[in-house]
């Protein structure tokens, strides 16, 4: 979770935990728990061909719930940033995630039987409640399990900046290597990209912002679509309408650099956090 579990500006979609919902994991996945299901749930030695016809059904079922899983993760990661109060995220995923989910499976197998097998299959069955739905429970849980170890272990590898690390840049005409570590700010300007350093020293950068955000840390964030800062060039800020956040930059004597930047209210809460963790 470099800066921003499915970074803001990736919507906190390239995390490690968001290859969960990605083809072709997702694909694995279902294919996985819909046949451990039905081995579970079904005698396969009387079975018949019909099996075969249960089997896609439950295939559809499947996938339809683990997407129904991934909107209420994207739910969270907004209310509720699994980078933010981890123990606060935990308890509704634990909770309020897994009620909902359970909620969806049940809603949507009934709706599945009524619609392919008149009523006949599950519907207000004994053993729908008491076994499917009960399996329900516990793949959702192991998929919490599975999803918030991905994070944990993500956030634990070490941060990219933390070694030397130089990337190339341009002073007029000559070529020079500037230390990640050193760049305060990093912005674009009439189709250019610059790199900003502790000295306020400007050099002109042939990557792209969205290129510099893939390698550095949570030493930046990215405020808008044009602005990568770290809080060493932040002066001050504060809130402005609707939400949104204006900060205020120690621009010193770069011509072109804004005084003041907004962040989105989309973005409000994000940074925020991004502060309390700095």
């Amino acid at each position: 979770m470099a800066l921003s579990f499915f970074r803001q500006g990736k919507q906190d979609v390239s995390e490690a935990q968001e290859l969960l919902f990605k083809w072709p994991y997702i694909g694995l996945i279902t294919f996985s728990i819909t046949t451990l299901n039905f081995l579970i749930t079904y005698n396969l030695r009387s079975a018949t061909f019909q099996y075969v016809y249960f089997y896609i059904i439950d295939l559809v079922t499947t996938y339809l719930i683990i997407r129904f899983y991934s909107y209420g993760i994207r739910i969270l990661n907004r209310k509720a940033p699994v980078h933010g109060d981890f123990a606060k995220r935990v308890t509704y995923q634990f909770t309020l995630h897994t009620l909902s989910v359970v909620i969806f499976s049940i809603l949507i197998n009934e709706f599945l039987d009524h619609l392919f097998f008149k009523g006949e299959r599950l519907s207000l069955s004994f053993q729908f409640y008491t076994q499917d739905t009960v399996l329900a429970v516990v793949f959702t849980l192991l998929f919490h399990c599975l999803y918030l170890g991905l994070y944990l272990l993500s956030v634990k590898k070490p941060p990219q900046e933390e070694g030397i690390k130089k990337i190339k840049v341009f002073q007029g005409m000559a070529h020079k290597l500037v230390d990640l570590n050193k760049i305060i700010c990093i912005y674009t300007s009439l189709g250019n990209t610059y790199v900003v350093d502790g000295h306020y020293n400007r050099f002109v950068s042939e990557k792209t912002l969205g290129e510099f955000e893939e390698l550095v840390s949570e030493r930046f964030f990215r405020a808008n679509r044009q602005f990568l800062v770290t809080m060493t060039i932040i002066d001050s800020y504060k809130s402005a309408g609707n939400g949104k956040i204006e900060i205020f930059l120690n621009a010193n004597s770069i011509g072109d650099l804004n005084k003041s930047i907004y962040v989105s209210r989309s973005k409000a809460s994000s940074f925020r956090l991004w502060l309390k963790r700095g």
